[in-house]
């Protein structure tokens, strides 16, 4: 088996190179080369920002799943609620 060997340095006194180690650390026996090879072929092919976009999106999906309500609908509320404010107002 053919081995390519680096070594990486992080200075923790950036927080973000603190970060990423931090992050490598908590990865188990294994995850972290496959993790550094993913990143790195991602970042040559540029599809680094649309796949972290796609992920985002899909998280975005899954969290509000049925419970998303429409743009139209969201407005309608917004608008009976002030209306309701509005009213509540005359009382002051």
């Amino acid at each position: 088996m053919d081995v390519y060997r680096i070594t990486t340095r992080f200075d923790l006194s950036r927080d973000e190179e603190r970060r990423a180690a931090e992050y490598l650390k908590s990865l188990k026996y294994g995850e972290g080369n496959r993790f550094v090879v993913k990143a790195v072929l991602a970042r040559i092919d540029g599809s680094g920002d649309q796949t972290f976009l796609e992920q985002l999106r899909q998280m975005l999906r899954e969290e509000l799943g049925a419970n998303a309500v429409t743009t139209t609908e969201h407005m309608a509320e917004m608008s009976a609620d002030e209306s309701i404010l509005d009213d509540l107002r005359m009382f002051d």
